[in-house]
């Protein structure tokens, strides 16, 4: 029974850990660089401030739309529900694999009390 208390732990320990970065939301950082040098190379190319106020626009609905894109991933992230189904796994686990009390344990868990008590003085 502790051996597989140990492995199922184990096991679990490594399905934790697979299912934290396995499934991770997708990074965003290459896509916020590229609307940063793509707006870097439009606004070289300006002249006016018309331009400039397209430009702006552009890049201003490219990094509205990456923050959407991670708020959609954040909303959608699957791995608290995929853990709390570890946890609820690594319970029953330790429910199956713990040790039973006999019946005689559990009526009489402090077998010696008896002893330890002083009779009760008596009324003369």
């Amino acid at each position: 029974m502790i051996l597989a208390r140990r492995v199922g732990a184990v096991v679990l320990a490594l399905a934790a850990v697979v299912v934290w970065f396995a499934m991770a939301p997708e990074d965003r950082s290459s896509d916020i660089s590229r609307a940063l040098s793509e707006y870097s190379l439009n606004e070289a190319m300006t002249q006016g401030a018309p331009q400039q106020q397209v430009v702006n626009g552009w890049v201003a609905k490219d990094l509205l739309t990456i923050i959407a894109e991670q708020q959609n991933d954040v909303a959608s992230d699957e791995r608290l529900p995929a853990l709390a189904g570890l946890l609820v796994i690594g319970v029953a686990l330790h429910a199956f694999t713990s040790p039973r009390r006999s019946g005689d344990q559990a009526a009489a868990p402090f077998r010696g009390a008896e002893s330890v008590s002083a009779p009760l003085p008596q009324d003369a």
